[in-house]
């Protein structure tokens, strides 16, 4: 925890490089939200079908998801949600620049209770 997952319109420009993009979320998100970077888990998906208002137009989109778990401070996620804009308009920097481009980060928080996970690790010890 936490789970990253980036969306992005094809028309959005070329893709960007995943690696310094998920290390530069991470290192700035961890600092924000006081996670550890090893704990961060992020995926990137390219949008090919999408509808943009009424269709017309050169209208393009990226959206961030950052899933964690209750207990962020308004304070901290507001700061993560800063940074993450911050990252993204960076990388997305000549969506933004040349055309009709909106990115937007959405914090969802999830509860303890109803999460559930094993690790490799965990099956090792148990083996």
């Amino acid at each position: 925890m936490p789970h990253l997952t980036l969306e992005y319109s094809i028309n959005a420009g070329p893709a960007p490089d995943s690696q310094p993009l998920f290390n530069a979320l991470h290192v700035q998100l961890a600092q924000a939200g006081e996670f550890r970077t090893q704990d961060f888990k992020s995926r990137i998906f390219p949008v090919d079908t999408f509808h943009i208002g009424l269709g017309d137009g050169d209208a393009s989109f990226v959206r961030l998801n950052i899933e964690t778990f209750f207990g962020k401070s308004a304070q901290q996620k507001k700061a993560m949600s800063q940074v993450a804009l911050r990252v993204l308009s960076e990388h997305f920097h000549q969506a933004l620049t040349l055309g009709n481009c909106d990115i937007a980060v959405q914090i969802t928080e999830l509860e303890r209770e109803s999460y559930a996970r094993v690790r490799s690790s965990d099956m090792v010890e148990n083996a």
